[in-house]
């Protein structure tokens, strides 16, 4: 049942998002990733599947899979975002992927419908993570993948918050950057057999990170402190430099049998 905390939460998801949604077009970390590339693979895809995208934002993750998929559904919680999604497949003249906007952890589509799920770089905005991977499960057939791509936190507590305090300075809709060990909970917890299948590294330029955020001045004040004040096991993890740092990132599997 949703809380009225995650109602905030969803809240500030969609105006933060609505208001910067052209910035994530062209953002290189969610239209070129590294990551973006390897999803076929991963996902093992063999141009027959049906997929569905869970919080699509502009639409990167469908249009790097449509071509691979026999189907793709996008669906994201800001109609700003799934507007332009809808635009961008329309002028690459794919006709094999539709869009909608709905929530990530109350997904509108019957059981068993999809052989994929995706969610690229965006659980860490999701108030109930465990809600969503239970709702993959579901929409998923027998034999079906559920592929997350994620910042993840570091195991140890000191950084974990470390690294979530940044985020949630520079985003207030930032939730939680989970440990792996988490995220192995929420996938088995729904009933889905859990692997890690990539970890890398995301090279941030702090100033690009926090205007494509429009964080509040002060905000991003304390955001530089932080980092330029960052005690030394948290500067070496997340190798912080005068002009930036790394997020850490995997890619992770859940399989239903």
């Amino acid at each position: 049942m949703t809380n009225s905390q995650d109602l905030g939460t969803k809240a500030e998801v969609r105006r933060q998002f609505g208001t910067s949604a052209e910035q994530y077009l062209t953002s290189t970390i969610h239209a070129k990733g590294e990551d973006l590339a390897l999803l076929p693979d991963i996902a093992g895809l063999t141009g027959t599947e049906e997929i569905l995208d869970v919080a699509t934002g502009t639409g990167h993750t469908v249009l790097a899979l449509a071509p691979h998929a026999r189907r793709v559904v996008g669906v994201d919680l800001t109609p700003e975002m799934v507007s332009i999604a809808r635009e961008q497949a329309e002028r690459r003249g794919f006709g094999n992927v539709s869009f909608a906007v709905a929530d990530a952890e109350t997904l509108p589509f019957p059981d068993g419908s999809f052989d994929v799920v995706t969610c690229r770089i965006a659980a860490h905005h999701f108030p109930a993570v465990e809600r969503f991977c239970r709702e993959a499960a579901r929409v998923l057939r027998p034999g079906g993948r559920l592929v997350v791509v994620d910042n993840v936190a570091p195991e140890e507590p000191e950084l974990d918050r470390f690294i979530n305090e940044v985020e949630k300075l520079r985003d207030p809709s930032h939730h939680k950057a989970y440990r792996l060990s988490e995220w192995q909970a929420f996938v088995e917890g729904a009933g889905l057999r859990f692997t890690v299948a990539h970890r890398f590294t995301t090279r941030v330029d702090r100033e690009n990170w926090l205007g494509r955020a429009a964080t509040p001045p002060a905000a991003a004040d304390q955001v530089r402190a932080l980092l330029a004040g960052a005690p030394a096991a948290a500067r070496d993890r997340f190798a912080i430099t005068d002009d930036g740092f790394v997020l850490h990132k995997a890619i992770l599997i859940g399989r239903k049998v």
